[in-house]
Order: structure tokens, then C-alpha cells, then sequence
């Protein structure tokens, strides 16, 4: 199980978006996909860029939906 997460980057606030039955890299796939439009989930990509595994604990994803202002996070859970 994954949650994913957004931080506003204006306002620092942080909200619970989403639970995935997914890994967490294929977790933010899925959200960022959705968030876009996307449904067919037969199609998803197995990689995104921008999308980076944190340097100090393994399993935890991140992605700065920079033309939002919104840092997205999936954590294992």
C-alpha cells in the first residue's frame, strides 16, 4: 500500500491525496497520470522524469508538479 501526498509550496500545507494497492514509484505513476486525465491504466509509462527516490530512505518517491506549485510524495505504507 502507498499513500501519496501534496505539499503547496506557497503555503507549506500538506494533504493526504490518495491510497494506492501499489508500489510507490508505480503509485506516483498512477496519481501523476490520473491527475492529467489519464484512466487507461493499461498505458501508464514505466518511469516519469522528474520523478526521484529519496537519497536517505528507500521507498519514499517524490515529484515537484512545478507548473502547479505542488511537491507530490508517495510513501510506502
Amino acid at each position: 500500500m502507498t499513500q501519496i501526498y501534496e505539499m503547496n509550496e506557497k503555503t507549506g500545507h500538506i494533504e493526504k491525496k490518495a491510497v494506492y494497492s501499489l508500489e510507490p514509484k508505480e503509485s506516483m505513476i498512477a496519481y501523476i497520470e490520473q491527475k492529467h486525465g489519464n484512466m487507461n491504466t493499461w498505458n501508464y509509462p514505466k518511469a516519469i522524469a522528474g520523478i526521484r527516490e529519496s537519497r536517505t530512505v528507500k521507498d519514499h518517491f517524490y515529484f515537484d508538479d512545478i507548473p502547479n506549485g505542488v511537491i507530490i510524495a508517495a510513501y510506502p505504507y
